[in-house]
């Protein structure tokens, strides 16, 4: 029975927790979208952020060396 009680505890904090998070966003609301597209598609966007950085430090690296 203790074990039970420990759980309920410990759900009841968590679920308030959860509760400051939702009322204090660390994102507007506008973003809503974007980031609910980054939870669904996560592997994508990463691969396609990734595929970005190594394009831009490529063409970084042909800019300021000069094109050599």
């Amino acid at each position: 029975m203790k074990n039970t009680a420990d759980f309920i505890l410990l759900l009841e904090k968590e679920a308030a927790l959860q509760a400051k998070l939702e009322k204090k966003k660390l994102l507007p609301s506008q973003l809503d979208d974007v980031t609910a597209f980054i939870g669904r598609h996560t592997w994508q966007v990463l691969l396609v952020c990734s595929g970005l950085t190594a394009l831009l430090l490529e063409l970084a690296k042909v800019w300021l060396g000069g094109g050599r």
